[in-house]
């Protein structure tokens, strides 16, 4: 006799119910890991601190940190930092400008395939990937190619982001 397998599947309905810090992928829950280690959470205080400072004179865009993006009823992430450009609400709900995620063992494959291919059907633009040993990806999504310098158009004008100024913060 065979064994029936049955997947669970959630929504957004659901994510909200929930205690914790969750992502949610295709209506299958993933939990956030509960505190990330103190060098993720310093990586990410330095990003944001960067990109506030390049974006300290545009009033329409916004530094998010572990903000809700809510892509669709079975499809919430909660990039490591995030800029948008729309006025600011409860959770983020349209494509970003950019998205970094600060890579962990647990994570890796999830930001690197997953989240990735997500975010690139998504039409968001660029992806930075920040690996623990200090190795940087700066991604072009609808190109797929790797940058050393990542131009966002915004409605304050052109701001640029370079590897180097990202590892001038981290290292």
């Amino acid at each position: 006799m065979a064994l029936a397998i049955v997947e669970e599947y959630y929504t957004i309905k659901d994510y909200e119910q929930w205690e914790g810090d969750w992502e949610l992928i295709k209506g299958k829950p993933y939990a956030m890991a509960p505190a990330p280690f103190n060098k993720h959470q310093w990586i990410t205080g330095k990003v944001a601190f960067l990109l506030n400072l390049k974006f300290r004179k545009c009033k329409k865009c916004f530094v998010l940190a572990e903000a809700e993006y809510r892509i669709s009823e079975d499809t919430v992430l909660r990039p490591d930092v995030s800029v948008i450009c729309e006025p600011l609400g409860k959770y983020i709900k349209n494509p970003p400008l950019i998205i970094f995620e600060i890579i962990s063992s647990s994570t890796k494959l999830r930001d690197e395939i997953t989240k990735k291919e997500i975010y690139k059907l998504q039409k968001v633009p660029f992806y930075v990937l920040i690996y623990p040993d200090n190795e940087i990806k700066m991604l072009n999504l609808a190109t797929n190619e790797e940058l050393e310098k990542i131009t966002l158009n915004t409605p304050c004008g052109e701001i640029e982001i370079t590897k180097d100024e990202i590892l001038e913060e981290i290292v």
